[in-house]
């Protein structure tokens, strides 16, 4: 990187931890409750009838009394087994540390950003793509939102992005690869993350860049890794557990358990902001966070995309342009959430800031030519 392009990344994150500090001060304040933890032994999480009334906790809270019990000596597939730990660990010992779990989620806002610069950076060549990429990002409602709450998908959008640039740039290290993806597969409940996987695999065999020996030394650094979240299970099991069986555990759990009664609700809610509730009357509400440069930035990576296809040129352009419409067709009758869309939103705003580039520069020059003719 250029000196300009630091000087790019300082007014990023300086303007990301302004708009933290007037409008979200809460989160450097915060002081962990205690309480928390309690009221998650009484929650709807806990597999066992508890010695009181059962409570209803958001996820925010469910990840912050598991992730305390974790760094406090308890077993991950004891307490929120659901959930992979990885984030959950680091909830837990922000805690420990500072007395505050939004800390982590500070930090992981910072890293977004950065590694969105720098993937604009490498796909696009110019500073100013990524500069607007991220000034996208910073203005979108749900980079705040995630930011700001403790929740798993800004972590989880962190490693997918490190991951995809290290795939494609950073293509010799296959330990770091490795690392990154069990970092991924640890951060959050692993069937989002295999979409992008087999994407990226078929972009690299269609290319012809796939090396079948450095891939396979990647899945094995990340099955180690991924193994290495689970230490305190095996501890407590002797080495007799069984992480294959626990994870198809899971994975008929989220089949039971994570599904709309309607196909394509999230790319309704993408598309409109609105979703049709699954509980209740099941009525329509408006979701919050939303924003209408989803719509706007969807339509012009999709067109990107299939001009792209129509020109026959199979480029990592065509990839980042297709996957955020592939995604949301993939999360099929899936419940919809607006978090799960943090993932495609850089991709989305790459290349909406690369279409307002040269749009804008292509105008200018053709208005300067007819201002020298006249």
């Amino acid at each position: 990187m250029k000196i300009k392009d630091y000087i790019y990344l300082f007014i990023i994150i300086s303007l990301y931890l302004l708009i933290l500090v007037v409008f979200k001060r809460e989160v450097f304040t915060n002081k962990f409750d205690p309480t928390v933890v309690d009221r998650y032994l009484c929650s709807q999480d806990i597999p066992y009838e508890p010695p009181c009334k059962r409570l209803f906790l958001s996820d925010s809270d469910l990840y912050l009394g598991s992730g305390y019990l974790y760094v406090k000596g308890s077993d991950p597939t004891t307490y929120d087994f659901q959930v992979p730990p990885l984030l959950k660990y680091l909830f837990g010992y922000s805690i420990l540390l500072f007395n505050n779990p939004y800390f982590v989620q500070i930090g992981f806002g910072v890293v977004f950003l950065y590694i969105i610069y720098l993937l604009g950076l490498k796909t696009f060549k110019k500073s100013e793509i990524s500069l607007l990429t991220c000034l996208f990002v910073l203005v979108d409602p749900l980079f705040i939102n995630l930011a700001t709450t403790i929740l798993l998908d800004l972590g989880q959008g962190v490693f997918l992005l490190s991951y995809f640039l290290s795939m494609f740039f950073y293509k010799r290290n296959s330990v770091v690869q490795g690392v990154l993806l069990g970092l991924l597969f640890t951060s959050k409940f692993w069937g989002g993350s295999i979409f992008f996987i087999l994407i990226i695999l078929a972009y690299l065999l269609y290319r012809r860049e796939f090396n079948l020996k450095k891939y396979l030394i990647h899945l094995i650094v990340a099955f180690i890794v991924f193994c290495l979240i689970y230490t305190k299970t095996f501890v407590n099991n002797g080495g007799k557990f069984n992480i294959f069986f626990f994870e198809l555990k899971l994975l008929n759990f989220y089949i039971n358990h994570n599904v709309s009664s309607i196909f394509g609700a999230s790319l309704f809610l993408f598309l409109t902001g609105y979703v049709k509730t699954w509980w209740g009357n099941r009525e329509i509400i408006k979701s919050s966070p939303w924003s209408i440069l989803w719509v706007i930035g969807l339509i012009i990576s999709s067109t990107m995309a299939i001009k792209e296809i129509l020109h026959k040129r199979i480029s990592l352009k065509l990839l980042i342009g297709s996957m955020p419409f592939l995604y949301l067709v993939y999360l099929g009758v899936q419940a919809p959430f607006p978090r799960y869309f943090i993932l495609i939103l850089p991709f989305i705003y790459l290349v909406m800031s690369d279409f307002i580039y040269y749009f804008f520069k292509f105008n200018i020059q053709g208005l300067n030519k007819k201002i020298k003719l006249t």
